[in-house]
């Protein structure tokens, strides 16, 4: 792919950066990146029935209740019928899973502050106003 910058294609560099950061992270703090994002969405919405969890993180239906029923038995989250139609399941974030969210929030301050060892002040500027473009140019994309 060209992109009349020179040979390394931007989107292949930030393809790989993310693939290798998110892999080394996930090794950092013991859970997968999947996980953490059900952790993480259940902190911010509270009690969801694991059908909109699963609609939210446009996860397969299967492996969201294999992660649910797993980080159940380690006790970050907490499962019950929906009182209202027990055909659905209501699942929350344990005190324990918040706890290891803010553990694994330390741990992303710590991973972010090594990652960004030795870049400038005006660099990680030009970093955070180059990919809010490119995520503006995403969701224009998407419409």
């Amino acid at each position: 792919m060209t992109n009349g910058l020179g040979s390394e294609s931007p989107f292949i560099l930030l393809s790989h950066l993310y693939r290798d950061a998110e892999r080394l992270f996930s090794r950092r703090i013991g859970m997968s990146v999947s996980r953490l994002h059900v952790i993480h969405e259940l902190m911010h919405a509270g009690e969801l029935s694991q059908a909109e969890l699963q609609q939210r993180l446009g996860m397969e239906g299967a492996l969201l209740t294999r992660f649910v029923k797993q980080m159940e038995s380690a006790g970050l989250i907490t499962r019950r019928p929906d009182p209202k139609d027990n055909r659905y399941t209501l699942v929350t974030l344990a005190e324990s899973g918040k706890a290891e969210l803010n553990e694994i929030d330390r741990k992303g301050d710590e991973f972010q502050e090594q990652l960004l060892e030795g870049v400038s002040e005006e660099e990680h500027a030009a970093l955070v106003q180059t990919l809010r473009r490119i995520q503006e140019n995403l969701s224009r994309m998407e419409r």
